[in-house]
């Protein structure tokens, strides 16, 4: 099994040849110096030169030689794989002497290229301030020989595996985007990390399942799936965020957590930066009620809004694959309750709701410290010392595996089926789960993490258990259940206020916003729903997926020969709308 190439991006590899110096003739030119230049005894510091000549009417030329910054080079043109997003690799020397690359996107000169300017300075390229505007059409001018592909996302693209400063599996490719990119980072040792921060998850399942969901997300586009997600709830002190921060140090140190409320406004930028790998997202319950209920189901999904361009094109929708870990004290769907929202199944079985459980908070085993906060400190302490060396462990241990035939969709169908869904939507759920699974024992397999085979698989079937007892459904399809307490929750607020009755002896009042008539003259109460009652009740459901619903229950009161539900029915004013007849004590039975 051959090495996996990797390329990192930050090293200080061979510097350059100085350029000649430009003879009169040659001028103007642009020229880049690595290391100071000796002119006639005049020294000229290293760095990006403008090199002109003045002509003088009754004197020699004048020669001009105008430092613009410290050394930078164009080492290459880049583009993506359609001939699209053309872009510069620049290679450059900052003030303490490091050498860095970046792959500037040729958009960001189309204005006054300030933006490029800002970056390289932030980054620590000394510019003259008073050249900047001509430092811009020396990179413009640049057309070097090499070319390489650019890739505007992080994650898979082909055999190759992305992240901003290092590339797995290649040396065509280079990372090349606009946007901030997220804080992917290496410290401390491997070595550090599996003691101090993977062992301690050993004996709790919790920790475990954390570890292997940051895993997962590499994963995703392997198995052509668009996203995932697991949301651990429970107290405050329970250890929540420590096994978020535990997750994170998979890829990166402290900052590359985010919080809910901070990314509610960004998500689509969130999600595509974190491409491949994790977003891990801390905090439900300050995020609005309203963002989260537009933002989980798009997270998980992969993609984002359509939008227009200045000339009124669709843009290209951003497109992202990658898995979420998120925390809070309350679920997902309490969260969007909170705010009069109601979570859709869809949404709860993309980004599952998972109770922290456990004898001492998240703990179950305290190795050897006095309680779940000293261990929870201690985890964090690692985490925060080492981070970054397992997700590119992971990457590269993959791409071996793959070259040696790895299959995994057969691996995860396996697991899936050692779940015992009783359905096929605790089947979507369990996916996300053995998605988990499978990759903590492929990080085992592969020495990242010091566990034994089948604990991660282990951990993953426990939680699986605890979301679908929290889910609670009775066994029943979770989206009937949802319509069902819905509609049934609708007649317990207005069922007095918007609903009269329907016999033609009942006196007739004034009912403000009509939803319906009720009913009470035989055996069983029954509601009678107009249409836009019904609508209302269910908002965000398709009528037709409602009435499947509660056929499913036997919820219709009456139906016509044809098979129809909505029923010509008279009112007292003498009207005949159609009208849904329902039985309220059916509503129940769907979970």
């Amino acid at each position: 099994m051959s090495e996996v190439q990797v390329i990192e991006l930050d090293i200080d590899d061979a510097a350059k040849p100085i350029d000649p110096f430009p003879a009169e003739n040659e001028r103007p030119c642009w020229r880049c110096y690595d290391d100071w230049v000796d002119r006639k005894g005049k020294k000229l510091k290293p760095g990006v030169y403008y090199h002109s000549i003045r002509e003088n009417s009754d004197s020699p030329p004048t020669i001009i030689d105008d430092w613009h910054c410290g050394p930078l080079h164009v080492v290459a043109l880049t583009a993506n794989q359609e001939d699209g997003d053309h872009g510069r690799l620049l290679k450059y020397r900052n003030v303490n002497g490091n050498w860095k690359y970046w792959a500037m996107p040729m958009q960001m000169l189309a204005g006054d290229g300030m933006e490029v300017l800002a970056v390289l300075m932030a980054e620590g390229l000394a510019i003259d301030r008073k050249r900047k505007a001509r430092l811009l059409d020396y990179i413009n001018a640049q057309l070097p020989n090499e070319r390489l592909r650019a890739a505007n996302t992080t994650g898979w693209h082909g055999s190759v595996f992305v992240l901003p400063d290092a590339i797995f599996g290649g040396d065509d490719i280079w990372y090349q985007a606009t946007e901030r990119t997220a804080p992917y980072g290496v410290a401390g040792t491997m070595e550090g990390w599996q003691a101090n921060v993977a062992a301690r998850a050993v004996g709790n399942p919790m920790l475990t399942l954390g570890i292997s969901a940051a895993f997962a997300g590499v994963l995703l586009e392997k198995l052509n799936i668009d996203g995932g997600g697991l949301h651990l709830f429970g107290d405050s002190s329970a250890g929540k965020t420590t096994i978020l921060m535990a997750a994170i140090s998979v890829w990166g140190g402290p900052s590359f957590r985010r919080t809910w409320r901070t990314t509610s406004n960004g998500l689509e930028g969130a999600a595509k930066m974190h491409t491949g790998t994790m977003l891990a997202l801390d905090e439900v319950g300050e995020v609005n009620p309203k963002d989260l209920y537009e933002s989980a189901y798009a997270l998980v999904n992969g993609h984002g809004k359509t939008r227009a361009n200045v000339r009124g094109e669709a843009r290209q929708v951003s497109r992202w694959r990658v898995f979420v870990l998120s925390t809070g004290e309350v679920t997902i769907a309490s969260r969007m309750a909170a705010g009069g929202y109601e979570a859709k199944a869809g949404q709860a079985l993309r980004l599952q709701d998972v109770p922290i459980t456990g004898i001492y908070g998240a703990w179950d085993e305290l190795h050897g410290f006095a309680s779940g906060a000293a261990l929870s400190d201690a985890i964090r302490d690692g985490a925060t010392q080492h981070y970054g060396q397992a997700g590119r462990a992971f990457v590269a241990a993959l791409i071996k595996h793959f070259a040696d035939g790895l299959e995994l969709s057969g691996r995860l169908e396996a697991i899936i089926n050692k779940f015992g869904a009783a359905d096929g939507q605790e089947t979507r759920g369990a996916r996300v789960f053995a998605l988990c699974a499978l990759a903590g024992e492929l990080a085992t397999g592969a020495g990242i993490v010091p566990w034994q085979s089948g604990h991660a698989a282990n951990a993953a079937m426990r939680a699986f258990t605890l979301w679908r007892d929290q889910r609670a459904t009775g066994g029943r399809n979770a989206e009937d259940v949802a319509i069902l307490r819905a509609i049934n929750d609708f007649i317990d607020k207005y069922g007095d206020s918007r609903f009269s009755g329907i016999a033609k002896d009942d006196a007739m009042r004034p009912v403000i916003n009509r939803a319906g008539y009720v009913d009470k003259s035989g055996a069983s109460t029954v509601y009678l729903f107009t249409s836009g009652g019904l609508r209302e009740a269910t908002t965000g459901y398709d009528i037709k997926r409602v009435i499947k619903a509660l056929d499913s229950v036997g919820a219709f009161a009456q139906k016509g020969a044809n098979g129809k539900t909505a029923l010509s029915t008279r009112t007292p004013d003498g009207r005949t709308p159609r009208l849904y007849h329902i039985y309220p004590d059916k509503l129940g039975e769907g979970g």
